[in-house]
Formats: C-alpha cells, structure tokens, sequence
C-alpha cells in the first residue's frame, strides 16, 4: 500500500527535476484527411499525440495578435508547431522522427479493477511512442506513422500515407483492454472453453454445504476482454469532380465474462441471509440460480464503400455508400454442468444445460443522397434514400444436450424422453432464417428568400419490416413451446412451456409457441425556420409531427409531436446566450395490454381453456413507457462569454420533465443538470482550464403484485383489472431511482522554456444512486420475503450506491541534447466504492448462498494506485 501523500508525489515527480531542453514536437502530417478508425491513444497519451505537439509562438496570423475566436466566442486552439525535419536522400523529401523508450512500474492496489479497466499496466520496459513523416513539400506526398506500447494488451500503430488534394491511404493495428472483474473466483473449471465442469467432489445432487466448501478454496481469476482491431483504407480523386473510399476493419474480442446459467428460482426462503435482513439465504429443495463464466471470441468485419462528386455542370451533388457488417462467434455454445438436483429429492437426468451463443450474422446498408440548388429563394433540394438488411441463418441447437440429458433416460417423473428433445430432429426446421429490411425516404427543402429569413420543410419514411417467423414445434412428439432452462428447471404440472392439442396434460397449458416478429412504420413531418430580427438576435421554431406504426404492440399507432423554440443572442455584450425550449406531447390509439396472444397457446385449435382460466399476462393498467401517453418539457441554456482576449467562460444549464401519465408503469423522468468551464491562454506557451459539472435524475414507477395464491387454483387468476382478485389495490407499489453525479478538473500546461514542459491534470466522478420504494401494505411483497419481513425490516429504500473516483497525471518533458530527450510521467488514482448487491460477500466460500452460485466478490470498496515511468526520447 502507498504511504506517501498523492499530492506531494505528484509535484515532486513532476518539479523536483532540473535541466532544461525543447521538447520534441512533431505535426500530424495528414489531419486535412481521415479515413477509417480515428480514435487512438493509451493513458500514456489519450490523444494519441498530444504530448508532442507544441503550439506555435507565430499564432494564427501575423496580421493579427493573440488568437481568433469562433462566431460564437470560443478561442481557437494555436497551430501546431512545425518541427526541424532533415533532407531524406538528394530529392524533395525532408522527414523527421523520434523513439521513446522507458520503464513503468504500478505500486498500491494495482489490481483494482477500476484501476485496471481500460489499461493494460504493467511492470517493466514500454514503448512510449515510435513515430515517423516524412514530406515531399514539391509534389505534397507525405508518409506518417506512430505506435505505443503499454503492453500485448494495450498498444496501437498507425500508418497514413497519400498526397495532398488526391488520393490517402491509411492502415492501422490496435489492442483495447477491458478489465471486467479481478475478484473471481469461478466454481467451474474450463473457464474461457465452451464446457464447464464442476470440480473434484462435486455432482449435480450436492448441498449447498458441499459446494461451499469446495468453493472456498477456488483460485483467484481477472475476468477480461481485450478487442484487437485492424483495418485498411483508401480515398482518393478518380476524376476531376468525383472521389472514391473504401475501407475494411476487423475486430477480435476475445476473453470471457460473467454470464448467467439456468435460473430457477430456487425458493420459497425462510430466513434471512448473510447481508442481513431482506436477503434470505435458505432455499426449497430443488432448483437452482447460476452466475457461470462464458467465453467470449467474437469477430466483426466492417466493409465500407463510396463515391461522392464535389460539384459538376448539372448542378447536383452525390454520395453514394456501401456498407457491410459480417459478426462471427468462433465458439458457438455454453456447456455447463450443475451442482444442485433440477427436482427436489430427484436423480433427473439433467445434470448440466447447454446456451446457445451469439449467432453469425449479417448486416448491409446501401445509402444515396443527392442534394441541388434551386434557383426559388435561394432553396435547395435534397434527399436520401437507403436500404438495410440484418440477417442470420445459423444451425439451430438441440433443445437439450445429449451430454446432459441422454438417450434412454426422462426427466424426473415427467415421462419426457431425452431421446424426443436431445436431437435436431426436435425443432420445426434447423436453421435461424432470421431477417429484418429497413428503408428510409428523406426530402428535405431548404429556402432563404431574404438575408435574415430561411425555412425548411423535411419529410422522413423510415419502414422496419421483421420478417423472422418461427414455430416452436417438435415433430417427434407432436407438442409445441420448449423445455424451460434447457431441462434445468423442473417441470411440474401448470409450468411447462409445452402444448399438445388432444393431450390431457398438455392441452391446457400456457405456452408460448412462436417468435414475436416486431416492425414499425414512421413517418415523420417537420416545418421550421429561423429569422434575424437584428444583428444581435435570431429566432428559430419548428414542428414535428411523428407518426408511428408499430406491430404487433399494444398500441396499432403513435402520435408524436415536437414543437421547438430557439432564441441566440449576442444582446449581453460580448457574450453569446442560445436558450432552446421543446414541447413534446405523445398520444396514439387504444391500449392493449396484452397483443401478443398470437404467439401463445390458447390462440392455437385445440386450446382447452382451464376452468380456472389462464393466468393474466399482466394487469390491464401497465402501460409500456413507448407506449404511453407523454407531455415532456426540455428547457436549455448555454452561455460563451469571453474575458479578454485571453480567456473564455462557457456554462450550460438544462432540464428535462417527462409525465407519462400513468399509475401502473414508467410515471415520471426527470433530469437538471449545468456545468461550467473556464478557458485561459494567455501565451502560446501557457493554458490552463477548469471546468464542473452537476446532474440529478428521478425516474419514478409503479407496479402491482399479482395475488400468488390464485394462481392455477382460481378463476379471479384471469382477472387483469387493476383492483380486481388478482391484482388488489393492496398490492400496488412505487420505486423511486434517484442519481446525483458530479464531475470537476483542473488542467495546467506550461512551457518553461524551450527546452522544457510540464503537464498537470486532475480530475474527478462522483455518482451516487439511491433507490426507495413505497407500498400500500406488506401485500405487495413477493410471497417469498412475507415470512421473513416485518414493516421494519422492509424500510423504504436500499442502501445508496457511491462512486467516487479522483485522477492526478503529470508529465515533465525536457531535452538533454539536442537529439536525445527525457520524460517523467505519473499518475495517481485513488477512490471508493460501494453497492448493496455485494453485501455480505467478503472471501469466496460466501460465494454460495443456498442454491445460488456467484462468480465475484465484487470491487473493492476503496483503492488507490500510482504509476510512474522514466522513458527516453531520442530524435533522429
């Protein structure tokens, strides 16, 4: 653990060294261009290049002192320096480049995961940057690379080459780490394969006893991610008025992650676990709730293609664009064996389950827009028009696996053959088939008939047609629906998911039998325009009015209108105040609760209705937040005031209010927010900034709990009403999620010479969430937690979720000769976590609580770490 005071660490990292020397600058020789993949960096330098760029004592203009602003007040940044570049051999050519080496090393919790998660720190040797250009001022070709190093984890370079003003060429490699977790410890061994086995001592039947004390004694494991990415591009002139790009990427994911097995609810629970009271930890007799670890191997190829014309003698303007999509999962399922028996006092044959994981899959997207002036008013017309298709068509999985569920045996005292549902043969065809076109219709005319007068008129079809239809039938046993948690769970009378017309077991069941293919239709109309009542003021108003149809939904269509008023004023001096304010009010036609009966059972002949009825889908009040009725109010606020010549002071305040007009589902969303930020440059050799941040949300809804001791044995079970038998008034509850978050820094650059530069940035997140609730009476209380609950012991809220994290970075750059260049770098991080859902989990063996396994402990709830690296910059 580190002993020594962040604050004076980091200073006297950063100024307890002497010696100055210019620091080595380089220009990024091709950013009048970009093509592909744009975002590059490490912590070493999160842009990529900043720690070498030095801005240029000339400005912007020798025609005018100090810096230029935008029109509405903002400074510009200062060009870069252009660094001392040598001839390359006897031509036109002149080049410069430079190689950083050094070592890093990481003290305190340096396994934190925060710490960890989007950096690969290491101990030992880096490459802090490698970069080289070279430039042909004579005929404009130019050649830039550069690359970092933190580890095999955390690295990129980059290659860009072309000329100016006709063609560019770009090609990349890079690696993103993601830490997930470092506190796992997995009960499974083959973790990162596709088949979980449980270890030496256990099989599916154990007590929870058992498994914790195998648990107790399971290694350590990081749980990570890592996306490796490449590509290459090109773009370039094909003629004198038309350009051509192409580009291809591809990215690996690869690693493995936290991910649910078969949860059955494993209760009913009867006293109250190690977190205390309202976490029971004794479960039933059977079932079982699995946090297992799943691989990830992922592959996406990204093709992108286009033409466009910058202007010819027809007057029009095109862009035309091909885009593919190609995902591939190299490892395509999940086998996992459990620990727990699936039926109580049962040696069912399912001893483990099977998920399938992300399909193959395709997307296309081709896209043409067109644009022409118009000699009315000084218009233009433009359109779009594009056309998207996601498909999928992998080989469908058996519903069980014959590894866990064999032929010859049945599950339970079921009757269900293994052989009838462990085969291919068990599904109504073997492929996905799977498929969803999009096309989209954009008009749009723009006119300006005076100086200080310009409207718009803009007509949008957007169509999303899922054409993905499946029927879960299995011809060998004549039943429709699916074994529920590929046989995990039990299947006991009233809760397959199986139905066989004819059969006095099944005939009556619920079951869903086929996919829900949801599309939608929008069309959306807006008229709006602005108008400069004098130098100082503008105003601008729009509508829009959106009308959907979305299918198969609880409402056949949506009305959505959006009336918006804008007002910029420069009417306060030299500042420059925009105020916007949008209306949105949203209606549609009759609710139904409950439109997808299609895809159900009782919607199919031979349906015999229980003469208790079927369970109610869900209260008839619920409304889906898209679904509902909505009045929202969006009021915004941004001020850029400039100080000076100097320095610039910008502040944003915003509010949004959503009522949805509902009891039973999403009621309210509320959210306010500002921030402010201060600039200041008064030399090109010294900037500095701060800036704050403060936002709070509310969303509200309700909910009512279904009368449990009706089901199946009732008919008031079918009865959807709101303060009917099933769903009382006693039942309704309301949640309340409160989030405040905060973020403030302070950034310092300076050069002290030309020979010397220091870096100092802090920063700082806080979040904290709390979420509270309120019923009318214990009632409305899962059955589970009654006994075991009193009015106190429930409160009114969960305890609150902080999130409190505090960056300090310094760089210290200064030459020793004039090739050969030193750099010190820190960096201190320290902050604090806590979340209820981890409590009670302190070493592995608390892990299992009853018959629920979980993976992680969970962060720690305070860390603090340190890097600090040397690294040596020689220029050639």
């Amino acid at each position: 653990m580190l002993k020594r005071n962040p604050m004076t660490a980091l200073l006297g990292l950063a100024l307890g060294l002497g010696g100055p020397l210019p620091l080595l600058a380089q220009t990024d020789a091709s950013d009048s261009q970009r093509v592909g993949n744009i975002q590059f960096g490490n912590d070493l330098d999160p842009t990529g290049w900043e720690a070498f760029a030095l801005p240029d004592p000339a400005g912007m203009s020798y025609l005018h002192a100090g810096q230029l602003r935008t029109p509405t007040g903002m400074l510009y940044p200062y060009p870069r320096q252009i660094p001392d570049e040598a001839t390359l051999g006897p031509g036109d050519w002149t080049y410069t480049w430079l190689a950083q080496f050094g070592y890093i090393h990481t003290s305190g919790d340096r396994n934190d995961e925060f710490f960890r998660m989007y950096s690969g720190w290491k101990n030992g040797a880096v490459l802090g940057m490698l970069a080289f250009s070279a430039l042909n001022r004579k005929t404009g070709q130019y050649v830039d690379f550069r690359g970092s190093r933190i580890s095999s984890q955390d690295q990129y370079y980059r290659l860009r080459t072309g000329r100016y003003g006709n063609y560019h060429v770009e090609a990349f490699y890079r690696d993103t780490p993601h830490t997930l977790s470092t506190t796992a410890y997995p009960l499974w061994n083959g973790v990162g394969s596709t088949d979980l086995t449980l270890p030496n001592g256990l099989a599916t039947g154990s007590t929870p006893a058992q498994v914790q004390a195998v648990e107790a004694v399971r290694p350590r494991r990081n749980l990570s991610v890592t996306r490796q990415s490449e590509g290459v591009s090109w773009e370039g002139a094909l003629t004198r008025d038309w350009i051509g790009y192409a580009g291809v990427t591809n990215e690996n994911r690869k690693g493995d992650r936290d991910w649910g097995g078969p949860m059955y609810l494993t209760y009913f629970f009867v006293a109250p676990g190690p977190g205390g009271p309202g976490t029971p930890s004794i479960p039933g007799t059977f079932g079982g709730q699995y946090d297992t670890v799943r691989p990830v191997d992922f592959t996406t190829t990204d093709v992108n293609l286009g033409l466009r014309n910058k202007g010819g003698a027809s007057g029009w303007l095109f862009n035309f664009t091909m885009t593919g999509s190609f995902f591939r999962d190299h490892k395509s399922s999940l086998d996992y064996a459990v620990p727990f028996a699936v039926s109580p006092g049962s040696t069912s044959a399912i001893t483990g389950g099977t998920w399938s994981l992300e399909p193959d899959n395709n997307y296309y997207n081709v896209r043409l827009e067109a644009s022409h002036p118009l000699k009315l008013w000084l218009g233009e017309f433009s359109v779009s028009a594009a056309y998207g298709s996601m498909r999928q068509n992998d080989a469908l999985r058996a519903p069980l696996s014959p590894m866990y569920c064999p032929s010859g045996q049945y599950i339970g005292t079921t009757g269900i053959a293994c052989a009838n549902w462990n085969t291919t043969a068990a599904l109504s065809r073997q492929d996905g088939d799977a498929r969803i076109d999009t096309g989209l219709l954009d008009l749009r005319l723009d006119f300006r008939p005076t100086a200080k007068l310009s409207w718009h008129i803009n007509l949008r079809q957007r169509d999303e047609n899922n054409m993905t239809r499946y029927t879960m039938y299995n011809p060998l046993t004549g039943q429709y629906g699916y074994v529920p948690e590929n046989g995990a769970e039990p299947i006991v009378t009233g809760q397959t998911q199986l139905f066989q017309p004819g059969s006095p077991l099944y005939q009556s069941n619920f079951a869903q039998i086929a996919s829900i293919p949801f599309s939608y239709n929008d069309r959306k109309t807006e008229l709006g325009g602005s108008y400069r009542l004098n130098r100082n003021n503008t105003l601008s108003a729009s509508y829009v009015f959106d009308y959907q149809t979305p299918h198969p939904r609880e409402r056949t269509y949506v009305d959505d209108q959006h009336f918006r008023l804008g007002w910029d004023t420069k009417a306060f001096g030299d500042a420059t105040l925009r105020l916007s304010y949008e209306y949105q009010k949203r209606s549609g036609g009759s609710y139904n609760p409950n439109p997808y009966l299609a895809a159900y059972s009782p919607s199919m002949p031979g349906y015999l209705l229980p003469a208790v009825g079927y369970t109610a889908f869900t209260v008839a009040q619920m409304y889906k937040y898209d679904m509902s009725n909505l009045e929202a109010s969006k009021l915004k606020a941004i001020l850029t005031n400039p100080l000076g010549t100097t320095a610039t002071f910008t502040a944003t305040l915003y509010g949004n209010r959503h009522r949805y007009g509902a009891d039973i589902g999403r009621q309210s969303f509320d959210t306010t927010g500002a921030d402010a930020s201060w600039d200041w440059q008064p030399t090109p050799a010294t900037s500095m900034s701060v800036y704050a941040g403060v936002e709070s949300s509310r969303l509200k809804q309700g909910n009512v709990n279904d009368n449990e001791a009706l089901t199946f044995s009732s008919p008031g079970q079918a009865d959807m009403q709101f303060g009917g038998p099933f769903f009382p008034y006693a039942n309704f509850w309301t949640a309340t999620d409160n989030e405040r978050d905060a973020n403030a820094g302070a950034h310092f650059n300076h050069i002290f010479s030309p020979r010397a530069r220091l870096d100092l940035n802090y920063d700082y997140t806080y979040s904290r969430g709390l979420n509270s609730y309120n019923y009318a009476s214990l009632t409305a209380l899962s059955t589970v937690y009654l006994p075991i609950l009193t009015a106190t012991a429930a409160g009114n809220s969960f305890p609150p979720n902080i999130y409190r994290m505090q960056t300090l970075t310094a760089n210290l750059n200064f030459t020793l000769t004039r090739r050969l260049g030193m750099r010190l770098y820190g960096k201190y991080e320290f902050g604090n976590y806590a979340d209820w859902n981890y409590a009670g989990f302190g070493m592995p063996a608390d892990l299992i609580v009853g018959n629920r396994v979980f993976t992680e402990l969970g962060p720690q709830p305070h860390w603090h770490a340190m890097v600090v690296g040397v690294f040596m910059t020689v220029k050639l």
